[in-house]
Order: structure tokens, then sequence, then C-alpha cells
């Protein structure tokens, strides 16, 4: 016997629960939106620690809730029943039936009555809609059934009478009613509309859900591609990042190595130089050794042995011989030196400092990483409240006695910013003195205001520069003076040491020069200047 087509817009998984790997059976929908037969469901918390969506790893539901219950049962009865899918379902197991007339049983059917849900033979169906009692019933024919329009075509009866279709609805009790029900259970009842008017309500509203899902859709969509442009762009900057590094490291290593193999070539040709010498001079003190014990035998021969009628003669020999030999024992300074190779402590910390603020250097514009975010010091002017993790700063009495430092030493090209937060109106304008100190502020001793006390360990920018305490020309005009809320100033130090001053965005130029590192930013909060808040550091592009 034919079937029929069963055809339907949607996948088969689409209706296939995806434990049982069959159709939905009291499907169930899940609060990630995944849907499971009701059985499927029980079986797979039971068999699970966790309560888990099997799909996508979505809590289900907390397990705390099956211990205030009997068990699971409780919970999974607690979810909605999902109408649609269970629809879709039904009308998918309809049309995969075999093709049978529902009327003479023995024919096959080529047309379904949407009305009572019977399928007909060609014979059937036309005396299906010559009878009185089913003559309003919509018949379509199977050829051109999907599942979707079985299952949106069902007949909607009244909750009450099931034999009577829903031709009103009423709000109040939320219920589709027939008009017998509206003329008697429902007669007192207000706003009671047409069923037709408030299936078009809820289209409407399904298809505002429907755009305004797709909406979010499509923006995550653009911030995924965004976030996969900047993966990539991540990628690209951390290859190429490397690939410097590497380079670097190899030109640095080949430098060393080259430096290595020079200073170990001077040093061993030094000490070859003064072992040849050494060597030469040795031999011919052991030479000179030799003689001088010959000598020293005969002379002892002589004493001992020689008859006193010839010592006379004897003596007069050897003391001709000894006469003639060089006693003299010396050993030329210059033997017992060597030229060495002396390696410059100061040289080898700079360079050690340099190498360490090399990869800083590279850093990408814009906010630098946390781990390169700084902070106000703790130990600040006498007038200074930290709070906000040492981020914002305020003076809470008095003119001076405001300075506050950074609590990390300047990276090279790293700019250093504050935010104005709040003004003491009662001061008059006045200029918000900052720069840089050469003092770690664990060992600094801050004066009262930035233009006392600082000796030779500051360069201070205000209504003038002072680099150690000497007098700059700049180009200020009043860059600092009268800020409002919301100004922002910073301080950076170049790896060519000079002082940049920037005034909201703005690039004053070079300030000062020579500026030794390490260094420290800092900024004073005088006069007006009430609250400062810190600006992750930046690389100006």
């Amino acid at each position: 016997m034919a079937r029929a087509t069963g055809k339907t817009c949607l996948a088969d998984s689409d209706t296939e629960c995806s434990v049982c790997h069959e159709l939905f059976k009291n499907p169930k929908l899940l609060p990630c939106a995944h849907v499971l037969c009701r059985h499927c469901l029980l079986f797979w918390l039971a068999s699970n620690t966790e309560a888990l969506c099997p799909l996508c790893r979505g809590a289900i539901a907390d397990p705390k809730e099956k211990s205030k219950t009997k068990g699971w049962e409780d919970v999974v009865d607690a979810l909605p029943d999902d109408v649609a899918m269970a629809a879709l379902v039904n009308s998918t197991r309809v049309l995969s039936q075999d093709v049978v007339c529902a009327g003479c049983k023995d024919s096959e059917a080529v047309s379904i009555c949407l009305h009572c849900g019977d399928m007909l033979c060609a014979s059937c169906t036309r005396a299906h809609g010559n009878l009185s009692a089913t003559r309003q019933h919509t018949v379509e024919t199977l050829a051109t059934m999907t599942a979707e329009r079985l299952a949106t075509s069902q007949f909607a009866a009244c909750c009450v009478h099931s034999d009577k279709p829903s031709e009103l609805y009423c709000p109040t009790h939320g219920a589709a009613i027939c008009n017998l029900c509206a003329s008697s259970e429902h007669r007192a009842c207000p706003e009671v509309t047409l069923f037709e008017k408030r299936l078009d309500e809820l289209q409407q509203e399904l298809s505002a859900m429907s755009e305004m899902l797709k909406a979010a859709e499509y923006n995550l969509d653009r911030s995924i591609s965004q976030l996969d442009q900047q993966l990539e762009e991540v990628e690209r900057n951390a290859n190429k990042s490397l690939a410097e590094i590497d380079e670097a490291c190899d030109r640095l290593e080949k430098s060393i190595k080259a430096c290595r193999r020079r200073l170990r070539e001077l040093t061993l040709a030094a000490k070859q130089k003064v072992e040849k010498s050494v060597q030469a001079t040795r031999a011919d003190m052991l030479g000179r050794r030799g003689r001088m014990t010959s000598h020293r035998r005969v002379v002892d021969r002589v004493k001992v042995t020689s008859p006193p009628g010839k010592l006379e003669k004897a003596t007069a020999t050897v003391r001709l011989r000894v006469q003639g030999l060089n006693l003299r024992v010396t050993v030329p300074s210059s033997l017992l030196s060597m030229n060495t190779i002396k390696v410059d402590k100061t040289t080898l910390a700079r360079l050690e400092r340099e190498l360490t603020f090399l990869g800083e250097e590279r850093q990408t514009s814009g906010a630098l990483s946390e781990s390169l975010g700084w902070r106000f010091h703790t130990n600040h002017g006498t007038n200074i409240v930290l709070s906000n993790d040492g981020l914002t700063a305020e003076r809470v009495g008095g003119w001076n006695n405001g300075i506050v430092v950074a609590d990390q030493p300047m990276m090279p090209n790293v700019l250093y910013e504050i935010r104005t937060d709040k003004l003491d109106l009662q001061y008059t304008a006045c200029y918000l003195p900052c720069g840089v100190v050469l003092t770690d502020p664990d060992h600094l001793c801050l004066p009262e205001t930035a233009h006392s006390g600082w000796g030779s360990e500051a360069v201070v920018i205000s209504h003038a520069v002072y680099n150690r305490e000497i007098k700059e020309d700049n180009n200020l005009n009043k860059a600092t003076f009268n800020l409002p809320e919301g100004a922002r100033v910073g301080v950076m130090v170049t790896t060519k040491a000079e002082l940049h001053l920037w005034v909201n965005g703005s690039d004053r130029g070079v300030i000062a020069t020579t500026v030794p590192t390490p260094c420290f930013a800092f900024f004073e909060l005088r006069g007006r200047y009430q609250q400062v808040s810190v600006l992750p550091p930046t690389h100006p592009s």
C-alpha cells in the first residue's frame, strides 16, 4: 500500500530527539530552546551527574531543585510542552501512515480532511463534500500537503465543546470558545473578540519576536565576525612580533657571540704573548741556574779538597770564573702583567635595562594590557586620599601637599595620563603641575609643592619647565592652566630621553631633553584641582 509523502520544509533532525533519534514523543522545551522527549529527558537526567543539555551543555535545571521535589519528574513536568513541535510531529506521523481511505477502507486515499483528519479516496472525497454534516469541512489533496501545512490547519475546537469550532476568544479567561459558550459561560466577560482576530494578533507578535531575534542574530554575527577579524589580526600581529623578536634576538645573539669571540681572542692573544715571554725568560733562568750550580760545586770542591799549597791557584781560577757570571736575579715587571679586558658593569646594566624595555616599545597603539596598568603610589601628599584601588586621588584639605606619583617606572613611548574629575571653585584658576621624578616613590621625600624641594631629582612642568632645577625654553603657552572638569593631562618619555606633555589628546611637543631613566610620572592636585583619576596607559599613534 502506498504511503503519503510526509513532506516538510524542515530537516529530519528537526523533528527527531537527539537522545533516542526517533520522532519526538511528548516534546519538552528546555531553557536553552532545545527539545527532548519527556522520557528521554528523564533518562538523561537520571544517567548524568549534571543537569545539562546534551546538545549545548546549557543548564536544564538546578540540581538542588530535585531535592525539593519527589524526583526529576516534577522538574521535567514543570518545563513547558513544545506544542508546535508536537503538532508537527503528529502531522508527520499522519502523513507517513498507509494512505488508506478512512471511509471505504480499501481504496487509496488521495486527500485529507483538515477538520476531522480523515484520509479519503476520490469517491469518499466527493461524498464528504455532499453530506450536510461535513460539506463545510476543508479538504486538500495529499500531493500538495506538507506536515507544516497540516499542523497549522488542524481543527481549532472550542475549549469546552470539542465538536464545535472556536469562533471567539475570551481575553479574561484566555480561552478559545464557540458561540454557545460566548452566550452562556462567557456572557459577562468583557471584550470577547473574534478568534481569527486573536490569531492575527498572535501571528503579529510572533513575527515581531522573530524579527527581533533575527536582528539580534545579525548583530551577534557582526560582533562574532569582528572578533574573528580581531583574532586574525592578533594572530598576524603575534606572528609579526615573533618574527621580529626572533630576528632581533638572532641579531643580538650573533653580535654577542662575535663580541665574545673577539674578546676571547684578544685575551688569549695577550695570554700567549705573556706566556711566550715568560717561558723564554724562564728557560734562560734555568740555564743560568745550571751554570750557577756547576760553579758552586767547583767552589765547594776547591774549598774541601784542594791541597793547601795549591789553594791559592785554585781559588784564583774559580774567582775568575765566578766574576764572569751574571749573579743578578730580577724578573722584569712587564713579564708579570697582562693587558686584561675590562667589562663595564654600568654598560651591562644599561643594556640589560634597555633589553627589558625592548618588548614594550612594540606594543600596538591604544590601551595597553592590564599588566601595564598603573596606579597612584601609596606614597603621596599629606592632603591626598586614594580610592578605587589607587585609581582615584582626591585632595581633602589645603592648597598644597597634593602630589601623587605613579607606582611603576615609565615605559618608553607610553603615555601616562590622568583626567580631572572634580574642581574646587573656591580657588582661583591655576596650573596643574606635572612631570617626572627620578627617585623611586618607595624612597621619595615629597615636598609641599612641586616647585620646591625636588632638587635635581625631577623635571617639573607648570608655568615653565624646570629640568632638574634648570629652567628651559618651552612652548607651553599655559597648556595646563585653568583646565575644566574632564580634561586629560599626561606625560611621556621617548626612547630618545625626550619628555612630552599631552593635554586633551594633543601632543605639546618636546618639553625637556636628556631625561634619565628610570623615572616616574607625577601630578600635583593644587588649588582648584580637587580630584583626578588614572587613565589606561597608551602608545599614542
